[in-house]
C-alpha cells in the first residue's frame, strides 16, 4: 500500500517538476521558520530561570504614576542603601545583592601595546550565593571575599592569560585616574545567554563604596544607580503587600509628597504616585513596564594585566 503511495507521488513530482519544487521550497522554508521561531520563543521565556533561587528571586524597582503630562514608567535604578534597609525592615528578605553597573573609560590594556575592551561591575559578596552561576575555579563563599578581588568568566580568562586556571593573578584596574591592584579570587563558567545578568569581570561592591563616587552614595537615598535584587523566604507576600512597601518608602521618603508639590506635581486621590514594586526576576527580561537595568550592556572598564 505505502509502496504504491510512494510511486504515485514519485510520478506526480517528476510530471511537474517546477510545481512540485515550489511546493517543496514553500514547505521547507516553513517549516525551518517554526523552528527558529519555537527556539527563539524557548529561550525568551526560559530567561533567568537556570538559577536554583529563581522562584524568591525579585528585582526591585520604582514605579511612578502618569501624572500632568508625565506617564507611568518604572526604573529598576535604586539608591544604594536600599538593600540593607529591605532586609533590616522586613523578615523576609532573607538577602540581597546590589549591582553597579561600570561607566568610564573603556578599555583594557594587556603589557605595554595590547588594549582591548572588557564588560566590569560590582556586586555585592554574596552575589554567588544567591545567583546560581557556575564557577570553574573558586567557591560561592570566597569568590569576592576580599574587597579587592574580582570574578573574571572562563571565556575573558582565556582571551588575557591563554588558560583559565587563573586564581591568585593580579591585574591592575584604572578606578578614577589611578591603576589599582585586584586579585582573581574565581572563574566563572560562561554566563548562560539566557540570563539578564552579563558580566566579564566582577568586583567587590564594597570596594566601590571606598571610591569618591561610591562614597557619595553610601546612606544616601537621593542618588540612584544601582540595581537591587532580594531574595525572599518561599512564600513571601511581600511582592503584592502595597501598602507594606508603600509605608516602607514613606519611611526613608517622609517628605517625598511635600517635595512633589513644591514642585509643582499634581495627582489623582491621596496617595503620592511613587512608590517601590518587585517583579520576579524571571520576569525581567519580558516586563516591558520597568526599564532594562541589566548588566548586559555596561560600559567597559580598562583594565592593565600584570
Amino acid at each position: 500500500m505505502f509502496k504504491h503511495y510512494f510511486k504515485i507521488a514519485f510520478r506526480t513530482l517528476t510530471r511537474q517538476k517546477i510545481l512540485s519544487f515550489i511546493n517543496v521550497l514553500g514547505l521547507s522554508i516553513g517549516i525551518a521558520c517554526f523552528c527558529l521561531f519555537l527556539l527563539f520563543a524557548v529561550n525568551e521565556f526560559t530567561y533567568d530561570r537556570f538559577h536554583k533561587n529563581a522562584r524568591n528571586i525579585y528585582e526591585v524597582y520604582r514605579w511612578s504614576d502618569a501624572s500632568q503630562d508625565e506617564p507611568a514608567e518604572g526604573s529598576p535604578y535604586m539608591p544604594m542603601p536600599l538593600g540593607a534597609a529591605l532586609r533590616q525592615d522586613f523578615a523576609d528578605v532573607e538577602n540581597y545583592v546590589r549591582i553597579k553597573v561600570s561607566g568610564t573609560p573603556d578599555f583594557m590594556r594587556i603589557g605595554n601595546n595590547d588594549v582591548r575592551r572588557v564588560n566590569f561591575c560590582y556586586a555585592d559578596p554574596q552575589f554567588f550565593s544567591v545567583f546560581s552561576f557556575k564557577l570553574k575555579y573558586g567557591s560561592a563563599a570566597t569568590a569576592l571575599q576580599n574587597i579587592n578581588s574580582i570574578v573574571i568568566t572562563k571565556s575573558k580568562a582565556k582571551e588575557l592569560f591563554g588558560n583559565d586556571n587563573v586564581i591568585g593573578k593580579t591585574v591592575q584596574i584604572k578606578i578614577d585616574e589611578d591603576f589599582l591592584p585586584f586579585t582573581i579570587g574565581a572563574v566563572a563558567e560562561n554566563i548562560p545567554s539566557n540570563s539578564s545578568i552579563q558580566f566579564e569581570v566582577m568586583g567587590n561592591f564594597h570596594f566601590f563604596e571606598t571610591v569618591p563616587g561610591g562614597k557619595r552614595s553610601v546612606n544616601n537615598w537621593k542618588r540612584s544607580g544601582y540595581l537591587t535584587y532580594v531574595q525572599l523566604r518561599p512564600g513571601s507576600s511581600l511582592p503584592t503587600d502595597v501598602n507594606k512597601l508603600r509605608s516602607f518608602r514613606k519611611k526613608y521618603y517622609p517628605d517625598e509628597e511635600a517635595d512633589l508639590k513644591k514642585r509643582g506635581i499634581t495627582w489623582k486621590g491621596n496617595l503620592v504616585p511613587i512608590r517601590f514594586e518587585m517583579q520576579p526576576i524571571t520576569d525581567e527580561h519580558t516586563n516591558i513596564k520597568v526599564d532594562e537595568g541589566s548588566v548586559a550592556n555596561i560600559n567597559p572598564k580598562i583594565i592593565w594585566i600584570l
